[in-house]
């Protein structure tokens, strides 16, 4: 399905075609044919040996393949680095995770359904895939996995996978309300080693789509099309996207010690929050209290508001999405007499807002020269004008 939404969107067939004669797949064709599934048009992409289909079977002798033999056909296909290095990747992962699941070292893990030759083509090719259409950034939405079980060569097992499983681990996924096997274990590993970041479709920064393409699996579901949507997109110019949603946590606090809110902050400050202040408030029978504020991205939102409870004790939080006006930024080195600075100059609509030398930087070399931290403030504010 991967494929046949890179094909979709402009992949060009003869990049995969000279892929298969240089793997070494004799009697592999491929197969691009329009279709549809569920009343959605695509791109069904296939791979056939002498003339009938093959889904994770392969030929005789063709389906048992070691890692070793599969980077060897990689590594003497004569493909371009780019595409070497990607796909091994892909396979090493893949090998890891089976070695993991069935308790094995890596090189005694024997590919089965990967190993066939419809597999590889599919791995291979996404490596050429993503060498040809060279995404600045890959994101996507949580991953689709199906729920019920599915048959595999060592017996019934549950959905996803165990080796599916593996491979999205600590990645956000849904069973979208279906049965079956919706995400193999080729299609996880694609997921993990090219997606760079996973966001709701809700909160996805503002993009200009400038092309799809619509990949179609082999099976026709009951209730929805059995297809994989990609969108080639490019974010916004600032005039058009400088407003970004963020969620806003908080709570207050009346039962804990000045020194365990500092470690909150730092805590949630360490896991990736955006910002985190403490606001002196006035709590219901004229209690003195604390009232935590935390900036954070959406999608990171449920996660940092388990660990302000954890490292707070409080019995819950209020959770806001809002849109934030971000000014652009950019970070450059100013030489000074004391060092090397960080400096941080931002704008919004083309029009400067100054520039600030980066505290971390500051610090580090007032500590080092042994002088005030606002002379080196000062030289680096002298040397960004």
């Amino acid at each position: 399905m991967f494929l046949g939404a890179c094909l979709d969107l402009g992949l060009p067939v003869s990049l995969l075609e000279e892929m298969v004669e240089r793997l070494g797949l004799d009697g592999v064709e491929l197969r691009v044919e329009r279709a549809k599934r569920g009343g959605l048009a695509g791109v069904r992409f296939s791979v056939l040996r002498d003339g009938q289909p093959v889904e994770g079977k392969g030929s005789e002798g063709a389906s048992h393949r070691r890692l070793s033999t599969i980077l060897r056909m990689i590594g003497e296909s004569g493909l371009g680095d780019g595409v070497v290095e990607r796909a091994s990747a892909l396979f090493r992962r893949l090998g890891e995770a089976e070695a993991q699941v069935h308790g094995v070292g890596l090189e005694e893990v024997h590919f089965h359904e990967v190993g066939a030759d419809d597999s590889i083509v599919d791995l291979v090719g996404a490596a050429v895939a993503l060498e040809h259409l060279d995404p600045a950034r890959v994101s996507s939405s949580a991953v689709v996995v199906g729920s019920g079980t599915v048959s595999t060569r060592h017996g019934v097992m549950p959905v996803p996978a165990p080796a599916t499983g593996l491979l999205l681990e600590g990645i956000p996924i849904t069973s979208g309300g279906a049965s079956g096997e919706l995400t193999t274990p080729t299609g996880a590993v694609i997921v993990r080693e090219f997606v760079a970041e996973f966001e709701p479709s809700a909160t996805a920064a503002p993009r200009r789509i400038e092309g799809y393409g619509i990949g179609l699996g082999s099976r026709e579901l009951a209730d929805r099309p059995n297809a994989l949507r990609l969108q080639r997109a490019r974010p916004l110019e600032l005039a058009e996207s400088s407003w970004r949603q963020v969620a806003v946590l908080e709570c207050q606090l009346d039962d804990v010690t000045g020194e365990a809110v500092g470690h909150a902050v730092e805590s949630l400050l360490g896991a990736g929050a955006l910002d985190v202040f403490a606001t002196a408030v006035q709590m219901k029978k004229s209690r003195p209290g604390v009232a935590i504020t935390v900036i954070s991205r959406p999608e990171q939102s449920s996660e940092l508001a388990e660990r302000l409870l954890l490292e707070t004790g409080s019995l819950g939080c209020r959770r806001t999405v809002v849109d934030r006006l971000e000014a652009e930024r950019s970070i450059f080195i100013v030489p000074t007499p004391f060092g090397d600075v960080k400096v941080k100059r931002a704008s919004v609509a083309g029009r400067s807002l100054g520039a600030a030398p980066e505290y971390e930087d500051v610090r580090r070399i007032a500590r080092e020269q042994g002088v005030p931290f606002r002379d080196v403030y000062r030289a680096a504010l002298r040397a960004a004008d």
